[in-house]
């Protein structure tokens, strides 16, 4: 037993600074157990320092604790697999966890492929179907490598539960979607085929895939436009509907021109932007004239106010 803890406490810290890199390399690996990460990355990178027998195994355990505070990030990902084809056939072991290390570099490449792909950025159409596409090719890679498996950064970090074949799912419909709303402007049809091969991917995933069947009622539907007469297919980019008061013979004689609950008559972009433009032209003309007669007003107002402060300002004087 100590007598003088201040003395004993001065002896271990002593003694602490003297623990060689496999002494240090052990506290870290129980450090890593206790979750205590950021104490564990302090102990490893100073058993770096003592001794290179266990740094790249050290590097390798940094490197996943940094990937787990973001798993965002494809260069973390990418970091990690590289370590582990380093590293080579056999298994990392990391807190109470053991992984085989093909198979977690395999997972970390196409997570980050994954990522990636879902935060490039799109501004045409061309952009949004290469974005789509390469959605899918991720996807099929995520699912060749990982299969029904779990994603296991995931589960070891957030506990969450999924498949190698969910997540690749998920990415194929949202690629597919993301296709199908590029073509949606050139060509309704190829849009809903799109459309369709999506809700065949959410339909999979135990979703009701209501939001693709939508649309691809949207995409299909077809119409001849009340004013001009041309036919056209695509509700809601290629034509629309306007509230109409349609009487019973036009009822009878346009049934392809209006809607089912005969409230509204459809419209093509064409004739539906020209009467919105003229429309607000002529609402701007409105306003222009409303603002100047404003104007007008406010100017007479102000005369009449000025007029009567000078005549109160007269009869003040001659009193």
């Amino acid at each position: 037993m100590c007598l003088n803890p201040i003395r004993c406490l001065g002896v271990n810290m002593v003694f602490g600074l003297f623990k060689d890199g496999d002494e240090l390399y052990d506290e870290a690996k129980e450090q890593i157990k206790l979750k205590e990460y950021d104490k564990a990355i302090k102990t490893l990178q100073k058993s770096i320092e003592k001794d290179q027998s266990n740094a790249d195994e050290a590097n390798l355990m940094i490197s996943f604790i940094n990937l787990g505070r973001n798993l965002d990030s494809p260069p973390n990902y990418i970091d990690m697999a590289n370590r582990l084809r380093a590293k080579g056939p056999g298994t990392f072991e990391f807190g109470l966890s053991t992984f085989d290390t093909m198979k977690l570099a395999a997972e970390c490449e196409c997570m980050a492929d994954c990522i990636y792909v879902r935060t490039m950025q799109t501004n045409n159409n061309r952009s949004q179907i290469d974005k789509g596409q390469n959605l899918i090719v991720a996807a099929q890679k995520l699912q060749a490598a990982v299969g029904n498996e779990m994603l296991q950064v995931n589960y070891y970090f957030n506990n969450t539960s999924i498949t190698g074949v969910k997540m690749a799912l998920t990415l194929m419909a949202e690629g597919n979607e993301m296709i199908s709303a590029a073509w949606f402007w050139e060509d309704p049809k190829k849009a809903a085929e799109f459309q369709q091969m999506a809700y065949n991917f959410r339909r999979q995933l135990g979703e009701t895939g209501e939001a693709n069947q939508v649309r691809i009622q949207q995409y299909t539907r077809s119409c001849r436009c009340w004013i001009c007469g041309r036919e056209t297919m695509g509700e809601g980019l290629h034509f629309y509907r306007m509230s109409s008061d349609i009487s019973p013979q036009q009822r009878k004689e346009s049934q392809q021109s209006m809607s089912d609950d005969q409230s509204s008559v459809y419209v093509c972009r064409a004739c539906y932007s020209a009467i919105s433009r003229r429309s607000d032209e002529i609402s701007k003309g409105y306003y222009d004239a409303a603002l100047q007669e404003l104007r007008n007003v406010e100017a007479r107002l102000n005369q009449q106010i000025a007029y009567l402060e000078a005549r109160l300002n007269s009869v003040a004087m001659r009193r």
